[in-house]
């Protein structure tokens, strides 16, 4: 439960405002529970918002693992997708308000890239950056918010801060695939499923799933698949290129940072074809490549957040799930309180499939 005290000027806040969050403070360990205080008050572009649900992404469990190298920040916070509601805004703040809900997201949107806030435990400094999730109160920029309905389901919604984002946003923003063009998805997490959902969308044919868990290609199916191959037991070439006329797939999805695996999904685009890299490869990794593949027109692209403009992708992609072009709420496999974090970022590393939300207080919005 949160606590304050000294009232906030203009918003009815008071500060410092104290509340629990989850805190990375060593590499591959457990989160810590903690109470984090934010002294105040708001600078300008800063929003003060209630997190409601978080998801936990691919992403934070390479931050717990420390896979991209030593971590220079700890101890921080965590989380870059969610949802909640506004309490509270700093100067020169113009595109939302107190009241508000909001998806908190990654990607900058419109708005003021405010510096980062400063949190405190134990009268320790707690690092932050732009948006973080897993905590009941978070002070996000400006521009890491994005308003949403009155009406919008919040548990769902907190998936468009990257999941359906990034993973629908490679599909139309970035290969922009058009009906009848086949594509290979390798990696079927959280962003995976949702390009799987994007690739349907799209009217690709066909669209092949690959993955060694075979929940996450069972799901796949589910979202509308039309063949899965199991990584761990099948040879993925040889079945991409028996449904493709021995060309490959012309859109090729990295929704991993295996090394080994991007390789693989490189070779398994057509020639002219597009492979993206969705999936971040631990630091210092390299891949080998045929450069001839590549002199012939087979592109290499970095996606970056499925090319997402938040402002306009968000409200987009959740009318999508409200009209059942896509699902959200499938995607959601398991709801935990906060407290047990742990219990969802255990359940990624054993491979579970879909996507672990966090509830902040324990109840529905």
């Amino acid at each position: 439960m949160a606590k304050t005290s000294a009232h906030a000027k203009g918003n009815g806040v008071k500060f410092p405002l104290t509340f629990l969050a989850a805190v990375l403070e060593k590499n591959k360990a457990p989160l810590a529970l903690r109470e984090v205080v934010f002294k105040g008050p708001l600078a300008r572009g800063q929003v003060l918002a209630r997190v409601r649900y978080s998801g936990i992404c691919g992403k934070q469990i390479e931050e717990i693992q420390g896979s991209r190298g030593a971590d220079r920040f700890l101890p921080h916070l965590l989380g870059h997708e969610g949802s909640g509601a506004v309490v509270a805004v700093g100067p020169e703040v113009t595109k939302i308000r107190p009241g508000d809900r909001v998806v908190l997201h990654w990607v900058k949107g419109a708005g003021i890239d405010a510096e980062p806030p400063l949190y405190q435990s134990g009268g320790v400094r707690v690092n932050a950056g732009w948006v973080t999730t897993f905590n009941e109160y978070a002070v996000v920029s400006e521009n890491r918010v994005t308003k949403i309905s009155d009406d919008a389901d919040l548990e769902i919604a907190c998936l468009l801060g990257c999941a359906a984002t990034t993973g629908v946003g490679v599909i139309l923003n970035e290969a922009k695939v058009e009906p009848g063009e086949s594509v290979a998805i390798f990696g079927c997490g959280g962003v995976g499923l949702m390009a799987v959902q994007g690739a349907r969308l799209a009217q690709a044919t066909p669209v092949i799933a690959l993955d060694k868990n075979r929940p996450s290609l069972d799901m796949a199916l589910k979202f509308g698949a039309q063949l899965v191959v199991d990584m761990s037991r099948e040879d993925a070439l040889e079945k991409i290129r028996a449904v493709t006329g021995g060309r490959g797939a012309q859109h090729v999805i990295v929704a991993t940072g295996d090394p080994k695996v991007i390789e693989l999904a490189a070779e398994a685009s057509s020639v002219p074809g597009s492979v993206f890299l969705v999936g971040v490869p631990p630091a210092g990794a390299k891949i080998t490549v045929d450069p001839f593949r590549i002199h012939c027109q087979r592109t290499l692209t970095g996606s970056f957040g499925g090319g997402c403009v938040p402002d306009r992708d968000i409200p987009r992609y959740l009318e999508l799930h409200e009209t059942g072009k896509i699902k959200l709420d499938a995607m959601i496999v398991g709801a935990i309180p906060l407290r047990r974090i742990n219990e969802g970022v255990s359940a990624l590393l054993s491979g579970a499939a879909g996507r672990w939300i966090v509830k902040m207080d324990g109840e529905s919005a």
